[in-house]
């Protein structure tokens, strides 16, 4: 690039086409959300049998197609926003040193060097200047030179960022088909890597999140962002929004659904590709990707129960295949930033991303009878939070040991905080923390020390909570909830088992235990042998059993009718 195409460059060009990218972006989050929202949920709502099955599957895709079109013209619009970002700097950094030219009379010449008619020329009688002269001269000279530098230096910036990003927009086009498959998904995975190493290499200016920021200065930080900024973070890093407590519903979910298409895309080009070569230790790998898509298989499934029963369209607040473990998956139904009540809800031992679909339902069944406790003036979230390493039934990783409680804790908390936060403070919503069998001991753990922001807490079948008592765990003995399936071989087991591990104080007391002081819900008629997974259990009609009828009236704050164990 030559500075007088530099200098005389309309970037608005530039800002013209992003405009339109963005406004295609918009369109197809509009079509997608449309589809997925209002669409979809009227058919399950209204039809049945294997036409409604195939408008849904058509549907399906064609939501998809949306979705991919507006991700992928958000990265286009992005890389367009910063290409005319870093020319526009460069332009400026030009025009600043052709005024200063010629404000010290220079002259700038085609190949951009500078010259200056007094510099070591001799005056009329062919003399040369004298020592002061020669000095000023010199100096001349030097300025001419460093005005020289700085138009070579902005002539610079602007063709290297033009090299870079002309490499980068060249990648980013589709096939030209109706059908997004997975490899289009595995080319947007890799455009979007392209995208953030280009923004990095140009010195592209992106606002930085707080470094190791609580999930209130996350939530500062977005809040003070331009439009503009938003849209190129959840371009460029959809996993690190995804991931960042604080931050409303829908910007999480929209990050993680991105984060989601392109990780399903990957993972299912590598399998076939697994499948193809066989590389040594390839098993291994292919099961990690067959337990991952497992696991997106059945997020994809929620989404698409959207409207059965009245259910809400579901938020994806965090998504990752290994998290801190075996995967992590952040599920809301509704949108907890508008939820009057919220209940988060933490599974136990051997839940993992490829298993969560049990949980996921669990989660549909409560907020479906919460919704109803609250009443029609009400509105409800249930969370489904699984982020930490969950232990599984095998040496070494098993749940007798404490540490997996431990560490946590703290996303717990950070997730809690983040909601609360997002929900405009503390008294913008009812919240109760949920936890199952060992996930039981996780919130105990985040609790204890009067740490966890909820109004009340609640135990499903639990093992101890690493709390001698209910008053320890910060909300009031009288808002710690529990239940037991007694007289079942598994959930007795479970809770008599582990108290030696993990019940509090010298006596080991669990939340079931009278002294432990809290209440102790009615789980209702024997229902079999093996109970311990059956808290949320519908009866025949569809109506709650007593547990999930009580567990709901807790979620709901209608404390009067919950029925206690006599």
């Amino acid at each position: 690039m030559k500075w007088q195409t530099l200098a005389k460059l309309d970037t608005e060009k530039l800002g013209r086409a992003a405009r339109v990218y963005k406004s295609l972006s918009s369109a197809g989050e509009q079509g997608k959300d449309g589809l997925n929202n209002t669409v979809s949920p009227g058919i399950r709502g209204k039809l049945e049998g294997r036409a409604a099955n195939a408008a849904l599957r058509q549907v399906g895709q064609l939501a998809d197609n949306f979705h991919y079109l507006q991700v992928q013209t958000g990265l286009i619009r992005t890389n367009i926003d910063l290409l005319q970002e870093m020319l526009r700097k460069a332009q400026v950094r030009l025009h600043q040193a052709l005024r200063e030219a010629e404000r010290e009379g220079f002259t700038v010449e085609s190949d951009g060097s500078v010259s200056c008619s007094t510099a070591g020329s001799e005056d009329d009688g062919g003399n040369k200047p004298d020592g002061g002269a020669a000095h000023g001269a010199d100096s001349e000279k030097k300025r001419a030179l460093g005005i020289a530098q700085e138009i070579f230096d902005a002539v610079e910036q602007a063709t290297e960022a033009d090299r870079t990003y002309a490499r980068v927009l060249r990648r980013l086009k589709a096939d030209d088909e109706l059908y997004v498959s997975s490899g289009d998904w595995n080319d947007t995975a890799a455009d979007t890597k392209v995208s953030r190493k280009a923004a990095t290499e140009a010195g592209a200016y992106l606002p930085q999140p707080p470094e190791s920021g609580s999930p209130l200065e996350n939530k500062r930080w977005w809040d003070l962002l331009g439009d503009e900024d938003r849209d190129h973070y959840l371009a460029l890093y959809p996993a690190q929004i995804g991931a960042l407590d604080g931050l409303p519903a829908d910007i999480r979910d929209e990050a993680n659904r991105a984060e989601t298409a392109t990780t399903k895309g990957r993972y299912q080009t590598e399998l076939n590709q697994l499948l193809t070569e066989r590389p040594s230790g390839w098993k291994g790998r292919r099961d990690h990707i067959n337990d991952t898509l497992k696991g997106i298989e059945a997020i994809e499934s929620r989404f698409d129960r959207t409207g059965i029963k009245g259910l809400p369209p579901a938020y994806l607040l965090g998504f990752h295949p290994k998290g801190r473990g075996d995967g992590r998956i952040i599920l809301a139904d509704g949108n907890p930033d508008t939820a009057d009540h919220t209940a988060i809800h933490v599974p136990g031992t051997t839940a993992k991303l490829s298993t969560i679909d049990g949980d996921l339902h669990r989660m549909d069944r409560l907020w479906r009878h919460s919704s109803t406790a609250a009443g029609p003036d009400a509105s409800v979230s249930t969370i489904t939070w699984l982020d930490y390493d969950a232990p599984d039934i095998n040496p070494g990783h098993n749940p007798t040991r404490g540490k997996f409680a431990d560490e946590g804790a703290e996303p717990l908390r950070r997730f809690t905080e983040g909601t609360q936060a997002a929900q405009g403070g503390a008294d913008a919503s009812h919240t109760t923390v949920s936890g199952h069998s060992y996930g039981s001991a996780v919130v105990g753990e985040a609790a204890k020390g009067h740490r966890l922001p909820a109004d009340d807490i609640m135990f499903q079948g639990s093992p101890g909570v690493h709390v001698r008592r209910a008053e320890d765990l910060g909300v009031g003995a009288d808002h710690v909830w529990a239940v037991a399936a007694d007289n079942t071989v598994d959930d007795t087991t479970v809770r008599q088992g582990g108290r030696a591990f993990h019940g509090g104080g010298p006596d080991r007391a669990i939340p079931t235990d009278k002294r432990f002081g809290g209440n102790v819900m009615d789980y209702g008629p024997w229902r079999g042998p093996m109970g311990h997974g059956k808290y949320w259990d519908e009866n025949r009609d569809g109506d709650p059993t007593v547990s999930l009828r009580n567990m709901a009236k807790v979620v709901a704050g209608d404390y009067g009718n919950v029925t206690l164990k006599q």
